[in-house]
């Protein structure tokens, strides 16, 4: 992992819901699951919110870089080797 705090790590630690999360946020709670997932990136002003709401500890660059990752993880062997 890239990052230092994952969104799903902020959210064990401190104990909060997804659907608390995303009441927050203005935001669909399944929207916020697949963000927290890494299986969608939120908008620039999502991330910035997270942001914001996690005291910096999970940082916008922190999407992008999670999806990065298990977009890798998912690519077949051959598209890596290439």
């Amino acid at each position: 992992m890239f990052c230092d705090m994952t969104l799903a790590d902020w959210l064990k630690r401190e104990g909060m819901t997804v659907v608390a999360l995303a009441k927050e946020l203005g935001r669909d709670p399944s929207f916020i699951t697949r963000v927290k997932n890494g299986d969608a990136m939120p908008s620039i002003e999502v991330a910035a919110e997270i942001q914001r709401i996690t005291g910096g500890e999970v940082t916008a660059i922190d999407h992008v870089l999670i999806a990065q990752e298990r977009a890798a993880r998912r690519a077949p062997a051959e598209m890596v080797a290439a």
